[in-house]
């Protein structure tokens, strides 16, 4: 893991965070420890991605924020990784970082983000149809969302 301290490019876009609720965060966290999916699975250890995964939810189970990169638009693994910190008990906040945009905020969170780092829409708060494009679910996610038939009410 990494903290976050990387120069900008000269046209890069202007990065700004987002909470799950499509808000625009003034001051966001700044002391994030950031895993590099490529990193993590080329790690030699005799640990599998399980118990790597439950020992940094360990570690850092007081750490202000954890970041996962995502090294390239098609590049899902950190989607992965994230369901399964939060599987392995992390509750902090969890940053989508990398080659993201706004279309992806629902699948953030439905794996258990809460902040994701995209370029500037210009905007204070993102549509509500970005933020929650469909009505339910048909499967339970780690964002406490539930499936159709696990409602309890008729």
């Amino acid at each position: 893991m990494t903290q976050e301290n990387s120069p900008v490019a000269e046209n890069a876009p202007t990065i700004v965070v987002f909470d799950m609720h499509g808000k625009r965060i003034a001051q966001p966290t700044t002391a994030i420890n950031i895993i590099e999916p490529e990193t993590l699975l080329s790690n030699d250890t005799a640990l599998g991605l399980s118990e790597q995964l439950k020992k940094i939810a360990e570690e850092n189970r007081h750490a202000p924020a954890i970041g996962l990169k995502f090294a390239k638009f098609a590049d899902g693994r950190s989607y992965s990784i994230a369901a399964r910190l939060r599987e392995a008990g992390y509750t902090g906040e969890l940053h989508a970082l990398g080659d993201i945009n706004q279309e992806l905020l629902f699948l953030l969170k439905r794996v258990g983000f809460t902040h994701a780092h995209i370029p500037d829409p210009g905007a204070e708060r993102l549509a509500e149809s970005v933020v929650s494009p469909f009505a339910g679910y048909y499967q339970a996610g780690q964002d406490g969302s539930k499936a159709p038939w696990q409602s309890t009410a008729h």
